[in-house]
């Protein structure tokens, strides 16, 4: 790997660790850019999953050192993504990406609806186990199997289940992602299709971008990280319909 090679993975991780943390579609860049380096498809969304696991620990720390610590009522959520990811990993998709990529942007569109006009729930305790097992199972499928916007979808589940402001919402949805990606590299490297260079030099990338965009997550609140979300969402969007 040539020096101009490392230095455009790693700006792209930082791009996309940022996006990552604030919403999600930050593997709309990586995976592409691994690609160019010569990475086919399989192996780069396998290396992928490095960056996004060592993404996710640095999040998940800096959220915890400010004072953001979800309480234990995730841990349903937890599990049930997890067992979802194991699945997803090892599920050979057959749906034409085109269908699926057009099948997202109606989501994301969406996800923005209800981030603008849909206030957040009060809610005095969470979702029934089952509604939390289903919801949650099927997030971390899409997880598993592709990843790509899968923030956007924690988001949305996440409000539902619990009713989170969005900045305990974030911090939440990294520690879910965090724990189920470390089984989706465990298969990625069993099968071979983790390379660890690329995968460390994004990382690097992707750590820097995770941390600012925690700090700023907390620094500036809900309102902020709101627009923010919604401008990833519809820059995505934008890209699934006519890109």
């Amino acid at each position: 790997m040539s020096p101009i090679q490392f230095m455009v993975i790693y700006f792209a991780g930082l791009v996309a660790g940022f996006m990552n943390v604030i919403g999600g579609g930050g593997s709309m860049i990586t995976l592409p850019v691994l690609m160019w380096i010569g990475l086919p498809a399989p192996i780069a969304n396998g290396t992928n999953r490095i960056a996004i696991l060592l993404q996710n620990a640095v999040g998940v720390r800096t959220f915890i050192s400010s004072g953001v610590k979800p309480d234990r009522s995730i841990l349903p959520a937890i599990f049930f993504a997890s067992v979802g990811s194991i699945l997803g990993s090892l599920f050979v998709t057959t749906i034409p990406r085109e269908t699926l990529d057009r099948v997202i942007a109606i989501v994301l569109l969406l996800v923005v609806f209800s981030t603008l006009f849909i206030p957040r729930r009060k809610v005095s305790h969470s979702a029934s186990l089952p509604v939390t097992a289903m919801i949650f199972a099927a997030v971390g499928f899409y997880g598993g199997f592709l990843q790509a916007g899968v923030g956007f979808f924690l988001i949305a589940a996440i409000t539902y289940v619990f009713g989170y402001d969005l900045v305990k919402t974030n911090a939440t949805k990294i520690i879910i992602v965090l724990t189920y990606t470390l089984f989706s590299v465990s298969i990625f490297a069993s099968r071979g299709m983790i390379e660890l260079l690329p995968g460390l030099s994004l990382a690097i990338g992707n750590m820097s971008g995770a941390f600012m965009a925690a700090r700023l997550s907390v620094k500036k609140g809900s309102a902020f990280v709101k627009w923010i979300l919604v401008a990833v969402v519809v820059i995505n969007a934008i890209k699934y319909l006519f890109f």
